[in-house]
């Protein structure tokens, strides 16, 4: 799987001074005392925002009936893995677009939408931006205990991205996403056109700062 995320940044700045006066004591002491409020403040850190996908991908089976339709659960979840709360957005491409017209998307297992019908279905907190392509979460994701929750998920280092274990339920925190699909089905014109394919999720994010909402502060993390 294709991710990408924005790197952290730190920008740390300090003002330091020495000041070194032999035989002088009182004039250093009438120094510092004139000076004291310009070291109030002596550094600043900025932080840019972090996070990961996170899929619960059972390996995938043939239709039971033996039909030419591939139907499997790909749970799509973006975690907040920094130390500042930020809006998200994703992309998910096709590796054919052959295959994507073939494919339908449902958020509960029972309503199945076509690729372009699901962007007018989508799940609670999700909307879809034609212009970019892009799916954006319209809620704040919270910054949480990400070192506690990695250890919980299964580590890809093929594909460098965390899956849930066997069994494991979706989880339903503020530092997470609610899932942008649940379960996918490929419906080809007969058993021989039947094949492999990949479904690549892509992912980033925003500080929340940089706006009052989710539109806004994409735009102004963008154009900044």
């Amino acid at each position: 799987m294709k991710k990408k995320r924005l790197p952290c940044r730190m920008a740390l700045a300090a003002a330091t001074m020495s000041l070194m006066v032999a035989g002088t004591a009182p004039l250093a002491m009438a120094y510092m005392t004139d000076i004291a409020e310009t070291m109030d403040n002596p550094f600043t850190i900025a932080l840019d925002s972090t996070s990961e996908i996170v899929e619960k991908y059972p390996d995938p089976d043939p239709d039971p009936d033996g039909n030419n339709v591939v139907s499997y659960e790909k749970s799509v979840q973006v975690i907040n893995t920094g130390y500042i709360d930020e809006y998200v957005r994703v992309r998910l491409d096709f590796t054919e677009d052959d295959i994507r017209n073939k494919t339908q998307f449902s958020w509960d297992g029972t309503n199945f939408y076509s690729v372009d019908e699901y962007k007018n279905h989508l799940p609670s907190g999700w909307a879809y931006n034609s212009t970019d392509g892009y799916y954006y979460y319209t809620k704040i994701v919270e910054t949480g205990d990400w070192e506690a929750v990695k250890k919980t998920l299964n580590y890809d280092e093929a594909s460098g991205q965390y899956f849930y274990k066997n069994g494991q339920s979706i989880m339903e925190t503020a530092m997470i996403t609610t899932p942008l699909i649940r379960y996918v089905k490929t419906v080809f014109d007969n058993p021989q056109d039947m094949r492999s394919y990949g479904l690549n999720v892509f992912s980033e994010s925003c500080p929340f700062y940089f706006g009052n909402d989710y539109n806004s502060a994409w735009t102004s993390y963008l154009n900044g």
